[in-house]
């Protein structure tokens, strides 16, 4: 039987949007992060489907037209609409904070690090929990800080988690690689290697990172690459270095490097005392940069990727996919999720198995865009199944609340989101600046209204008060994929 011949009893998802540029359309499922780019075909067929009226277009028209919707799950066959079974993750990733000791006193630190803790796991302690890591089938484990070179036993920790058939990888301001054998044992120990680096030039980078950083971490990235490491970049992007990226990737042209992950400012730990906020005029000049100029084709913007149709992301990982270990043992949902509300026990008290039970993590990892009260917020969304949720610790920097998102922070995302799936298609930054009205408005495909939860950021609080707010938690360490079923 041919699919107009079900015409009557095909399934139109109610929340199905489109955005255009000129003449194509990007048809976008929310349900299950199912997208499609489609001409004007399409989109007739699929405007009078959704209306109840019978299709403008011839039948063999009709019949590929319809065939394209159903194959890129924008319409679903009598009796098949996919259902959601969000599995419980198995934890994959573990961020182990090796000291709390950093020689570095940047103003937005999300640790709040300074010297190292009173208390931090002794070097024993540290390898047994590499054992309780690998035992229970993690698959990466992340060093950090701090400044996880401060620890003595950095080296000893790192290898003996490679024995342990443990992945390694290592977060470093690059200041304590200052010669050739340093560099190679870094080389011969990590997988990668990710080098904080906050400008290209001295005066933008050690505006953060402090006086004669930058020539040191410089340095170490030369040393790197002669070791014969491509290390990844961790940049932070606030308004003062924004207009400072093009000298960013002009230092970066000389450094053979993975890719360059630009991380907007957040109010998490002294960033949420350094008067800085990072706006939606912020997050459109770092889009317009990444979208135009030649030099960012390896720069990784916040927010969610497009990957492929129908990844879905019930929510972000925290407390699942991924924990986070402090230097003393705490065990926290995530890096920047470290308030005492979720602590979820101590590797000298529990074993991390036991640890990694706890309802105060197993309640995060069970709560996604589609079921429970932890992300209630996103169930309207039109981007939720591709998103899941988004970095829960921003949008508590603003809402105050890991289960309540910022308006703010989610127009950025819905921003980031469809932008990036244009990309994804073969669109460029020009054709995004020329026609970003209509290719970032989402219109619902029932009516051609537009989405209503588009226009919510309206009714926020100016998220530039959340720097002045003293009721907003400091998240400090102070103290699933799933896919389209039927």
């Amino acid at each position: 039987m041919q699919l107009s011949g079900m015409w009557s009893e095909l399934v139109v998802p109610d929340d199905l949007v489109y955005f255009q540029c000129r003449d194509r359309y990007l048809v976008e499922n929310p349900g299950i992060a199912a997208w499609a780019v489609v001409g004007d075909g399409e989109i007739d067929v699929l405007r009078a489907l959704a209306s109840g009226v019978e299709s403008p277009a011839d039948p063999a028209t009709t019949e590929r037209a319809l065939a394209t919707l159903v194959l890129n799950w924008l319409v679903y066959l009598p009796g098949q609409q996919p259902r959601i079974r969000p599995a419980e993750p198995a934890l994959r990733m573990v961020y182990y904070a090796i000291t709390d000791g950093c020689n570095l006193r940047c103003p937005y630190c999300y640790a709040s690090s300074t010297r190292k803790l009173p208390g931090e796991l002794e070097p024993h302690e540290s390898l047994d929990l590499v054992d309780q890591i690998a035992d229970m089938g993690a698959e990466l484990l992340i060093l950090t800080g701090g400044e996880p070179m401060l620890r003595p036993d950095f080296f000893t920790v790192a290898d003996h988690a490679r024995s342990r058939g443990l992945r390694v990888n290592c977060i470093t301001n690059g200041t304590r690689i200052p010669d050739e054998a340093t560099a190679r044992r870094m080389a011969d120990t990590f997988g990668k290697i990710t080098v904080s680096l906050d400008g290209g030039v001295a005066e933008v980078h050690e505006r953060t990172r402090g006086k004669g950083t930058f020539a040191r971490t410089a340095n170490a990235l030369a040393l790197l690459n002669a070791a014969g490491v491509r290390p990844d970049i961790n940049h932070v992007v606030s308004p003062d270095n924004i207009g400072a990226l093009d000298q960013l990737m002009t230092f970066l042209d000389g450094i053979d490097f993975g890719n360059v992950r630009l991380m907007n400012h957040t109010g998490i730990g002294r960033g949420a005392e350094d008067g800085v906020h990072f706006a939606w005029e912020h997050h459109r000049d770092v889009q317009r940069f990444t979208w135009t100029n030649p030099v960012a084709q390896k720069i990784l913007t916040e927010g969610p990727k497009a990957v492929k149709p129908c990844s879905i992301r019930g929510n972000c990982g925290l407390g699942g996919t991924e924990i986070y270990i402090n230097s003393l043992g705490d065990v926290y949902p995530c890096k920047l999720v470290t308030g005492p509300l979720h602590k979820a026990g101590n590797v000298r008290a529990q074993r991390l198995a036991d640890v990694f039970a706890n309802p105060a993590l197993s309640q995060l990892r069970t709560n996604t865009v589609f079921e429970g009260e932890n992300l209630a917020d996103c169930r309207r969304c039109y981007i939720r199944a591709a998103c899941g949720g988004g970095c829960r610790a921003y949008h508590a920097a603003e809402s105050g609340s890991i289960t309540r998102n910022s308006r703010h922070h989610c127009r950025i995302l819905r921003h980031s989101m469809i932008t990036n799936i244009w990309r994804s298609n073969g669109f460029t930054g020009v054709d995004l600046l020329e026609n970003e009205s209509t290719m970032t408005v989402p219109r619902l495909i029932r009516d051609g209204t537009v989405h209503p939860v588009y226009d919510d950021w309206r009714t926020d609080t100016d998220p530039a008060d959340a720097v002045h707010r003293r009721a907003l938690p400091v998240l400090t360490n102070r103290t699933g994929a799933s896919s389209c079923s039927a």
